[in-house]
């Protein structure tokens, strides 16, 4: 099994990637470990910490997104079941053992089950209720932290797509599906994410979903520039009125509340944070819409 990590100046992550692998109860995983042109010494640092695990090493000159680092470190695994894991997350000891069980059973595709590790600030508590919310939706997950896939199944649908800042892994999910292999989720097997807990990073984590808007629909539904245009207008304006009434944000808020530690007290911090993570999204849209349109494709 090969647990494959990309990387972008996370050097005070290091530490606890090798010791979520150094945990693992299952005698033989392996680490392949992709800095994506990081600027902090991540890779200096990984080396410096060190593992009693198999680590491998790849480095990217310069920056050329997650997906591309997924599909780097695919190419070198050595397993024959790859685990997709980002650099924020955290393993429980017996992860490995878990998930091959699955795959000893038939699976060919498996996600799990998150959640983020502190909770203390309310950004954060939007997004554990917001995963939560989504979780409780009858439509299917396509991707999730630390999913696992058979590397056959790789070599048969294709990696990941480079031309995503986001979405690489939902696609690719999409993809393994519609080729009809087996689809397993177990949300019992639960990893740590650690997700922004300061506004300025929750803001930033909404911007670039936003731009993601128009790479989606321009890449993968094959949208003419009108149509793009109109649909990015039409977002916008829609965006708008939800947040001038702000009708929309305080029914998320009530939605998001009751899946929060706090219940109802985090009610006025939940709409405030809706209303400005909705106008982050208006903003990352035409972020995406100038990318696309000029052909600047910014992976970060």
């Amino acid at each position: 099994m090969t647990f494959i990590v990309p990387a972008y100046n996370e050097a005070h992550r290091v530490a606890n990637i090798l010791d979520s692998m150094d945990r693992q109860t299952h005698p033989s995983v392996e680490l392949v470990f992709v800095d994506d042109g990081s600027t902090d010494g991540t890779l200096r640092r990984l080396v410096r910490v060190g593992s009693v695990r198999p680590v491998r090493t790849i480095r990217h000159h310069v920056p050329r997104g997650v997906a591309a680092a997924r599909n780097s470190g695919a190419r070198i695994a050595a397993g024959d079941i790859l685990v997709f894991m980002d650099a924020d997350l955290t393993l429980p000891s017996d992860f490995a053992d878990r998930i091959l069980a699955h795959f000893g059973a038939g699976a060919d595709y498996l996600l799990v089950g998150s959640r983020v590790a502190d909770r203390a600030r309310a950004p954060s508590r939007y997004l554990q209720s917001e995963h939560e919310l989504a979780l409780a939706e009858p439509e299917p997950q396509r991707s999730s932290q630390a999913f696992s896939v058979r590397s056959q199944v790789i070599q048969a649908v294709g990696g990941f797509r480079e031309d995503l800042p986001r979405g690489d892994d939902s696609e690719f999910g999409d993809r393994v599906m519609a080729a009809g292999f087996r689809r397993v989720e177990d949300l019992t097997i639960e990893v740590l994410h650690d997700r922004p807990k300061t506004w300025g990073a929750f803001l930033a984590l909404q911007r670039r979903r936003g731009r993601n808007f128009a790479y989606s629909r321009r890449k993968r539904r094959r949208h003419g520039v009108a149509h793009l245009l109109a649909a990015s207008m039409a977002r916008t304006v829609l965006t708008a009125v939800e947040i001038v009434t702000l009708a929309v944000p305080l029914h998320r808020a009530r939605c998001l509340a009751v899946r929060s530690p706090r219940g109802p007290s985090d009610l006025a911090i939940f709409a405030l944070l809706d209303a400005a993570a909705r106008t982050a999204r208006a903003l990352g849209v035409w972020q995406g819409v100038h990318e696309v349109l000029a052909g600047v494709y910014s992976p970060r």
